[in-house]
Formats: structure tokens, C-alpha cells, sequence
């Protein structure tokens, strides 16, 4: 047995003896210290693992784990949040003392600002569609689209009408109109979604106007510089619950 082969079978099992490991130790006094210092670390590994397990080692873990999944759920606020906090109190108390300033037309509210976006998104999609049509649209016909929403004309519509139809509306539907304002096109959606108050709104270059009718909304959309809220006010005006 050469020394590789020797000092391979020793390191992977110290303690065995056959017979050619036990003429390689007696033959070699290299082989015999080798031997002997591989079989005192195997027994100094084998002490070194050997270690005494507490009683109370689970008790003490079950508690440790239960201790850290309570303060996980303590909220220690740190310094951002006590300065956001101090933030919404000054913020607050700013509200209060200018409460008497109208701020209707410099918010818009989280419903107001879905509608506007809805309203503004589908005038982008569907411009290319809409652009070149001239359906010369009647009186009877724009009753006729309103129907669903309980609503109708009381007088002739004041604008030349391009485009009329109902389209999907958010998760809702509307009357989808398009005629002609001052300044350009303007197109009209007249909804079954609810609004708080009027507000007007600027948007991707467009100007629009959010009108409560009960609980109806109708948006306009037009291009930027149009008076909106003039054409809003107007037509506002001759819109009546049909029953």
C-alpha cells in the first residue's frame, strides 16, 4: 500500500484496522504518527459535537419566537413618520384657516378626476374614428340615445351635431356626442355615474367642464381654450328628467 492510498483510508475512517492498514502503521513510524493524529482529531471533532442540550432549549425558542411575531406588530414610529404626522397637523390647521377660500376649481375630486380621465381617454382613442363623420344628427335622435338615462332635451340642441352614439363609460355606459363648440369640436358624455358639484379640468391639451344633472353627469371635452363651462351652463339648462 503506497502512503496516497494509506492516508486516504485513514482520513475517511480513523478507527479502522484491517489488516494491510495495520502493517502499514507497524511498517512506517511516518504512517503510525499520521495514524495517530488523525484518530485524536477524530476524537477531538467527536468531543466538540457532543454538547450538552439545556432542559428548558425549546421552552426558551417557542418564547423568543413568540416574542419577536409581538413586536413585529408594534408600531414604533420613526422619524418620517412623526414628521408626515406633524405635516398632516399643520396641513390641518392650514385647512381651517383658509376654509372660507373656494377651492372648487383649483381640486378635483377623486370621482370628478375618474370621470374627466375616462372622458379625456376616449376622446384620444376614438378621434381618429370620429374626426371625419358628419351624421347630421337630429333632435329626436339625441332623445332617442338619452332614453336609457331618463333624461331628454327640452328644446333643440343650440350645436351642429357630427357623432352620435352610446359607448362603454369607465364600468359604466354613456351617450357619446361630438358637435361643433367655438373654438372646435367638443365631445359630450352624458352618464348614469354621479358627481359632487361642477368643476372644470385641463388635461393632454384639452379643456373639460364635469356637470351634475341629478344624479347624472355630463362631461365635456374640448379643445384647449374652449369655453366649456359656458357650453356646459347652456345646455345644461334644457336637459329635464324624462319621467
Amino acid at each position: 500500500m503506497d502512503d496516497l492510498e494509506f492516508r486516504r483510508r485513514i482520513m475517511s475512517d480513523p478507527k479502522c484496522r484491517d489488516s494491510e492498514l495495520t502493517a502499514a502503521i507497524k511498517g512506517s513510524e511516518s504512517n503510525s504518527k499520521f495514524a495517530d493524529e488523525i484518530l485524536d482529531l477524530d476524537s477531538q471533532i467527536a468531543k466538540a459535537m457532543s454538547v450538552d442540550v439545556p432542559e428548558d432549549l425549546a421552552d426558551r425558542i417557542l418564547f423568543n419566537q413568540t416574542s419577536s411575531h409581538q413586536d413585529d406588530k408594534v408600531v414604533r414610529p420613526n422619524f418620517a413618520k412623526r414628521a408626515m404626522a406633524m405635516a398632516a397637523s399643520v396641513a390641518f390647521v392650514v385647512g381651517i384657516l383658509v376654509g372660507q377660500v373656494n377651492w372648487g376649481n383649483l381640486i378635483v375630486s377623486p370621482a370628478q378626476a375618474s370621470l374627466a380621465d375616462t372622458a379625456v381617454k376616449h376622446v384620444i382613442n376614438e378621434k381618429s374614428f370620429v374626426e371625419q363623420l358628419d351624421e347630421k344628427v337630429q333632435l329626436s335622435q339625441i332623445n332617442a340615445k338619452m332614453e336609457p338615462y331618463q333624461h331628454q332635451l327640452s328644446d333643440s340642441f343650440p350645436y351642429h351635431v357630427y357623432y352620435l352614439n352610446h359607448c362603454g363609460f369607465g364600468k359604466s355606459n354613456a351617450l357619446h356626442m361630438v358637435f361643433q363648440g367655438e373654438a372646435g369640436k367638443v365631445t359630450l358624455f352624458f352618464t348614469g355615474l354621479s358627481s359632487a358639484q361642477a368643476e372644470s379640468f385641463v388635461k393632454d391639451g384639452m379643456s373639460g367642464f364635469v356637470e351634475p344633472i341629478g344624479n347624472t353627469s355630463m362631461i365635456l371635452v374640448g379643445e384647449q381654450g374652449e369655453n366649456v363651462a359656458k357650453i356646459a351652463e347652456k345646455i345644461a339648462t334644457m336637459i329635464k328628467p324624462s319621467i
